[in-house]
């Protein structure tokens, strides 16, 4: 298969990895000192306690430089970046690519969608501890490397089966979902609790589930986040609440978000398409989400304060 990836960063740059190294054409977009050290070193790969290194590969500055007869774009830009990237993409779109979105959060599918066409996108998700820890380097946390995917009319269409084999002779733990808005909510319940959590107290998971205190603010958080979602008209489960509360409890317990790295690192962060969303979804829905209420403005006003939001 040809495959773009549209932003290399710790998920793009993992998977596109494992895609070029099983076969695939692949092609990285990348920029900065990112791009820079693709070029020259190639990738670096920390799984535990393996290391790998991906050279040579062919990375490019924009979607253009790439040429088009594309089968497969992995999305995977944070989510502040999403119209910039798709309006920087459509020109490269041919009449069979399929663009998968494995970005944080539940609104990027439609997002795409509104700019590139329905017929275009595959709504995804992806459970996975990646992070790039400097220019070409990338670490995981063992073994999550899962992907959940699926059309946005639920069909099970030809593509979907051959980009879901692709995915798997990459070793990549390929999943089709019937019903892709509820899988993508199911991971975004956990998500939404861990990386406003962990961003807010400043700690890795283990820290906060380790307390009485942090495990009824996660309780909370998860709970608003059911309760927009069921709101929302996505059918999560009766149990879904100690679901979550048990999958977060058995994360590493050095564990933490994207969303606090970035804080930490005073880059920009995916507040907005995280935490935000869960206000914005509330108030619109007539659902009280007074503990995000309180964790929005908290980190609203830390990131502002090192220009992390717009």
């Amino acid at each position: 298969m040809r495959v773009l990836v549209m932003g290399a960063g710790g998920v793009g740059g993992y998977y596109g990895a494992l895609l070029a190294q099983s076969g695939n054409d692949v092609t990285f977009v990348a920029r900065g000192a990112q791009l820079e050290a693709l070029l020259e070193s190639g990738l670096e790969i920390h799984f535990g306690e393996e290391t790998s290194l991906v050279k040579p590969l062919h990375a490019v500055g924009s979607p253009a430089e790439a040429g088009s007869d594309l089968d497969l774009v992995l999305f995977t830009v944070k989510g502040y970046d999403t119209e910039p990237a798709a309006a920087a993409l459509k020109p490269v779109i041919g009449h069979h690519t399929a663009v998968l979105t494995l970005q944080n959060g539940v609104e990027s599918a439609d997002q795409l969608a509104s700019i590139l066409g329905d017929e275009y996108v595959l709504a995804g998700t992806t459970y996975i501890f990646a992070e790039l820890t400097k220019p070409g380097v990338i670490s995981i946390i063992p073994p999550m490397r899962r992907i959940i995917f699926g059309e946005l009319s639920g069909e099970a269409t030809p593509r979907i089966e051959t980009i879901a084999e692709a995915l798997r002779g990459a070793g990549i733990d390929a999943r089709v979902a019937p019903d892709i808005r509820l899988a993508i909510w199911q991971k975004y319940v956990g998500l939404a609790g861990f990386a406003t959590a962990t961003s807010a107290c400043g700690v890795p998971i283990g820290a906060i589930m380790g307390s009485e205190e942090g495990t009824q603010l996660m309780k909370a958080l998860v709970t608003e986040t059911i309760d927009v979602g069921r709101a929302a008209g996505v059918k999560l489960p009766p149990d879904a609440v100690d679901r979550v509360m048990g999958q977060v409890a058995s994360l590493p317990a050095s564990g933490k978000s994207s969303m606090q790295r970035d804080y930490e690192t005073h880059h920009k962060v995916e507040l907005e398409q995280i935490t935000g969303v869960i206000v914005r979804m509330g108030r619109r829905l007539g659902v009280p989400t007074p503990t995000f209420d309180v964790a929005y403005s908290i980190l609203k006003v830390r990131a502002a304060s090192f220009g992390g939001i717009d």
